[in-house]
């Protein structure tokens, strides 16, 4: 049975094969248009760096490590 469902499967396949859709643009361009997007992203992310140093307030400078030092946090010793 399963020489038969094998033997149906690569008609299928086979028959499926010379049928496809044509894509709307050449495929080159969706390669252009995603770098482009991703090039667009680069640029704006690189517009707002160092924007969280210019919003700082004077002595915001000084994080402290998180240990568990929330208050809701136990200890176990």
């Amino acid at each position: 049975m399963s020489t038969t469902v094998l033997n149906a499967l690569t008609g299928v396949l086979a028959a499926a094969e010379g049928e496809g859709r044509e894509l709307p643009m050449p495929a080159i361009l969706y390669g252009l248009i995603a770098l482009a997007l991703f090039a667009t992203a680069l640029m704006l992310t690189w517009a707002f760096r160092g924007t969280a140093q210019k919003w700082a307030r004077p002595g915001d400078d000084y994080v402290e490590p998180f240990h568990g030092t929330h208050p809701g946090a136990q200890h176990k010793h």
